[in-house]
């Protein structure tokens, strides 16, 4: 007799029998519901997820690692690229037009006129013929301000301004600001003035108790990446230069507005240089302007000459800055009288800063000797070298060379600093027998105007740095008066 009398055993269990079933629970998915699941099955799920990384954990940790540790190691060269592509994207967009107008395109950039004048420059994206540009400074409770400044169109996307700030009476911080106002449309009024600018700088006209701190650099030319490098490097110096001295070639074309923007004006302002730090700027053959008008840096000074005198610390250290380019006997006339002036025999420290080195060793051969480039500022060798020795200058710096040289001839210190990114040069052309020092890369300096301590007169501590920033030359020169 069956176990199950009630039982009915005709229909077998087989899936067929189980696919007519009806549910006899609600099913959790709806029918789109169950579509989509099942087309995102592929998916692992958030428990599959979870056990991997448990199970991985270690090696997770240490790729971590390892990736942080390699942003570490490269991360200068990170911040250099970055600002390289800042810079172009930047000048890209002004170009386009997808900037409004009303904008700094160029930061301001300080350039030293004489002992109580600084020039400003900068430009703005649009034509402003609307708007009146001023700019005002001040020394403590004392205020200027230089209203309606012309400006100098240059097309449509490039407007250039320049003021000079002077006379400043004494040393300290000088502050200033740039500002633009508006006329309302059908009135004379105008609207509250909107700044555009502000920063300030260092000036040392008569303060003659603190060390003056330079960096000096020359050659840059097409070697943008390389010059935002060594001005990341210098930016970083403590204690910080107060001046930067270019001995030339800022860019490899002058006609080029687009070098003017991504190989000069750029980077000064991308590591905070040019805003705050006034530039002693001796112009050279690839930055030399025929007519004179040199839009982006220092132009003419009041006495209408690309050369210039000016002093520091109450006259305790004078400067030279020649212009190369011209092979004039009026500044030979003018370089004459400078060094028979008063200002310049009371100085303890006299430098000159002048593009085409007088003793140059390395260049192109075939430039050199069949090209008769050798012949390019030869009067400087030639006139002025006498010059400085019978003035007792102490120290001589260049450019145009792409390398870094150093010695002394005569009592004079001769120093070519050529490495700020241009294509290097390695083949030497001739040998004067007096350099000392030299490397054939990249490179900056770094000057400390010391006063006097003991033996009432003031130094000169100068240290050479790779693009790098390893120190690869240094000396210590005593003022000779």
């Amino acid at each position: 007799m069956s176990m199950y009398p009630n039982a009915d055993f005709s229909e077998p269990y087989s899936s067929v029998s189980f696919q007519y079933k009806q549910l006899t629970s609600p099913y959790p998915y709806s029918h789109n519901e169950t579509v989509e699941l099942n087309k995102t099955s592929f998916l692992p799920k958030k428990s599959q997820i979870t056990r991997w990384f448990r199970h991985h954990q270690k090696q997770i940790l240490f790729l971590v690692c390892l990736l942080l540790l390699a942003l570490f190691c490269l991360r200068n060269l990170i911040a250099v690229y970055w600002t390289f592509l800042k810079i172009k994207m930047d000048s890209t967009m002004f170009d386009r037009g997808y900037v409004a107008c009303g904008l700094l395109r160029k930061e301001p950039m300080l350039f030293v006129q004489d002992t109580r004048h600084v020039q400003v420059v900068w430009e703005m994206n649009c034509g402003m013929s609307n708007k009146a540009m001023s700019l005002t400074y001040w020394q403590g409770d004392e205020k200027i301000t230089l209203e309606a400044i012309e400006p100098k169109v240059l097309d449509p996307h490039h407007t250039v301004y320049k003021a000079t700030l002077g006379p400043i009476e004494r040393g300290g911080t000088v502050n200033y600001r740039i500002e633009t106002t508006r006329k309302e449309e059908g009135t004379e009024k105008t609207q509250k003035p909107k700044v555009l600018a502000k920063h300030a700088f260092q000036w040392y006209t008569t303060l003659d108790t603190e060390p003056i701190r330079m960096a000096a650099i020359a050659d840059n030319q097409f070697g943008m990446l390389t010059f935002s490098s060594l001005l990341r490097q210098i930016r970083k110096l403590s204690p910080k230069p107060q001046f930067l001295i270019h001995a030339g070639d800022a860019i490899q074309n002058y006609p080029s507005l687009r070098q003017w923007q991504t190989d000069f004006a750029g980077p000064l302002a991308a590591h905070g240089l040019g805003q705050t730090t006034p530039l002693i700027y001796a112009h050279g053959n690839h930055d030399y302007d025929m007519r004179g008008e040199y839009t982006y840096t220092r132009s003419h000074g009041m006495d209408g000459h690309p050369w210039f005198a000016f002093s520091m610390a109450n006259g305790a250290l004078r400067f030279i800055v020649l212009d190369s380019n011209i092979d004039w006997e009026l500044q030979d006339t003018w370089l004459k009288h400078e060094i028979q002036s008063d200002e310049f025999k009371q100085a303890q420290f006299r430098v000159v800063v002048v593009h085409v080195p007088p003793f140059l060793e390395y260049w192109d051969p075939e430039a050199w000797f069949q090209q008769g480039q050798s012949k390019w500022g030869a009067f400087i060798k030639d006139r002025y070298v006498p010059i400085f020795e019978e003035g007792k200058v102490d120290i001589v710096i260049s450019g145009h060379q792409h390398n870094y040289e150093r010695g002394e001839r005569n009592g004079v210190h001769y120093a070519i600093i050529g490495g700020g990114g241009g294509d290097l040069d390695f083949d030497q052309v001739t040998d004067w027998a007096m350099y000392e020092a030299k490397s054939l890369d990249f490179h900056f300096v770094f000057l400390e105007f010391k006063p006097p301590l003991l033996n009432n007169r003031w130094s000169l501590h100068w240290d050479t740095y790779s693009v790098s920033g390893k120190k690869v030359d240094s000396m210590s020169i005593e003022s000779r008066t």
